[in-house]
């Protein structure tokens, strides 16, 4: 064998020394893979990807100016979030906006690039005029389906082809009653559980306007805090003040501006 041939001590040998060498030397950094989750029990629609992919607005993985705006507001929205010990955010907006929803969305997307963060972005528009549409999933059983007929979460999540990013569509139908309904009980205990299920999860609901309906303020109270989108030259004066009012009892995380379409 080659060792018993060996004359030198084992310590000696040029092995031993350039395995002592090896040892001694500064090791190259170990980079870690960003994290794949393998979703099994949720349904995974890249089409819905897709159709996120031909709206205007929607944020790329690229280093354009609203990219590089929605990674500073993530990192502010974080970093307020984990120094508080906040889970879910809710977004809302004076009026009817176009950048509401769009907004809540495009933040999801970016804190879903963020590889210690998972995200759960809930549609609660109930009437069905937020979330869903953007990602093409009109008429798809969602949040409504949960709340009125017990339709099992899992059933519900839909994964949109997009790496730590799930989504709760509205629902199948619009709601006629939806401030009730986010206000009762099974409301509650559905926001407790999705609060509790991950440590590493960001709960973002899309509420309606909270000037136009009720449903923004039952639901206010489930939230750990909320970001307001206001619509550069249309949000009135008005509104703000009188949307300040109602938010005064509530944590805000703060506000951010949406130009209005072109």
């Amino acid at each position: 064998m080659l060792i018993a041939e060996d004359k030198t001590s084992p310590a000696s040998s040029p092995i031993a020394r350039a395995a002592r060498h090896a040892a001694s030397a500064p090791q190259a950094p170990v980079h870690a893979a960003p994290p794949r989750i393998e979703y099994t029990a949720t349904r995974v629609l890249p089409a819905a990807r897709l159709a996120l992919q031909e709206r205007v607005g929607v944020v790329k993985s690229d280093r354009s100016p609203l990219a590089e705006a929605f990674r500073m507001l993530r990192s502010q929205v974080l970093q307020k979030m984990r120094a508080d010990g906040h889970r879910v955010l809710a977004v809302t907006s004076p009026r009817a906006i176009a950048g509401k929803s769009l907004g809540a969305l495009n933040l999801a997307l970016a804190i879903a690039a963020d590889f210690d963060s998972t995200v759960l972005l809930v549609d609660a528009d109930l009437g069905g005029q937020g979330l869903q549409a953007l990602f093409g999933l009109e008429g798809a059983a969602g949040l409504g389906d949960h709340l009125l007929r017990g339709t099992p979460l899992p059933e519900l999540l839909v994964n949109p082809g997009i790496d730590r990013l799930v989504v709760l569509p509205a629902g199948s139908a619009a709601v006629a009653q939806s401030s009730e309904l986010l206000s009762t009980r099974v409301t509650r205990e559905l926001v407790a559980e999705m609060k509790a299920r991950y440590d590493d999860r960001i709960v973002i609901v899309d509420l309606p306007p909270a000037l136009d309906t009720a449903d923004a303020l039952a639901f206010l109270p489930l939230a750990d805090t909320t970001l307001v989108v206001i619509e550069e030259h249309t949000t009135r004066m008005a509104d703000m003040e009188s949307l300040a009012e109602l938010l005064a009892p509530f944590e805000l995380v703060g506000s951010v501006l949406s130009q209005s379409p072109a």
